[in-house]
């Protein structure tokens, strides 16, 4: 019988600094657009950056982000990798809770395979959406919206059907629950004779 990796704790601490590392790469990434402004202090130029909110030439109380796909193209990377390292890290903290690892590695890994795959065409048409004004829709839905309602959110129940259909023989087993009766009846038997 194979036991869980020792090393699956480490993973999952090697995936949560790797989830740090990309955060602070999007904060230290410089914001896109910007403009160079002549400064009011002195004849300098300002740094001005416009992607977090501008006045609306039309509309001065609402605030725009301006253009989506200067704004979105240098982070987009960074977004994609995130989602992936995140859900590795889902699929490790899974894993670490299943007793018999080896009944359920390969369904877990299929299962984090194919949410990884619509993460990235979710990422992958939301590219081309940032790039094609007149995009077409689906089931009346951008594509990259679609993806994420029409495929990565019933995805996410794999997941739980595969939690649902092995958590007897992989989880909690039926010697798991005999042990945990005995320990339930010994507390309610000394229970019993307190005062």
């Amino acid at each position: 019988m194979m036991e869980r990796p020792s090393r699956l704790p480490l993973i999952l601490f090697g995936l949560l600094l790797a989830l740090c590392v990309v955060l602070a790469l999007a904060f230290v990434i410089e914001e896109v657009p910007f403009e160079d402004v002549p400064s009011s202090a002195g004849g300098g130029v300002e740094r001005v950056y416009t992607g977090h909110g501008t006045t609306h030439s039309r509309f001065p109380s609402m605030n725009h982000g301006g253009a989506g796909p200067e704004r979105h193209r240098p982070i987009l990377w960074l977004a994609w990798s995130f989602g992936l390292l995140q859900l590795a890290l889902i699929v490790g903290c899974l894993a670490l809770g299943v007793k018999h690892l080896e009944r359920v590695w390969a369904l877990l890994a299929v299962c984090g395979v194919v949410l990884g795959l619509i993460l990235t065409m979710m990422v992958v048409t939301y590219q081309g959406y940032l790039d094609d004004v007149g995009s077409p829709l689906f089931f009346a839905l951008p594509v990259p919206t679609a993806w994420f309602l029409y495929g990565f959110w019933p995805a996410q129940f794999l997941v739980v059907t595969l939690y649902v259909l092995v958590f007897g023989r992989s989880i909690v087993t039926r010697e798991d629950m005999e042990r945990f009766r005995g320990i339930v009846a010994a507390n309610r038997g000394g229970q019993a004779g307190d005062p």
